[in-house]
């Protein structure tokens, strides 16, 4: 129970080292500290520009309720499927003969 507690404890020490190396480490692109970024994010939040309003305007639109059933009536489509249950045959008969092939061999021998 003990070695359980040790290694929950240290592995909650190595995730915290992880988030502090990860925030006081510089960016790249220099987008600033994460408190300037959550700054921008919540002024943007208050004043969206065009994208977030399309964005959001999206989000708002009611899905459609649509049973499986329905959905695969209408959108079946006529024509040769996929799969042609032939075609599918005749390549099983060959495999099955080029497989029996083999042990008619063995047995005559």
């Amino acid at each position: 129970m003990v070695v359980v507690l040790i290694v929950i404890v240290l592995a909650l020490l190595a995730a915290a080292g992880v988030v502090l190396l990860a925030s006081t480490a510089a960016t790249p692109g220099g987008d600033g500290s994460a408190w300037e970024s959550f700054r921008r994010g919540w002024r943007s939040r208050r004043h969206p520009d065009a994208d977030q309003l399309d964005a959001a305007r999206a989000a708002a639109v009611e899905p459609v309720d649509l049973s499986l059933a329905q959905f695969l009536r209408e959108t079946a489509e006529v024509g040769d499927a996929y799969l042609n249950v032939d075609e599918l045959a005749d390549d099983l008969q060959r495999a099955r003969d080029r497989a029996v092939r083999p042990l008619k061999a063995r047995r005559s021998a």
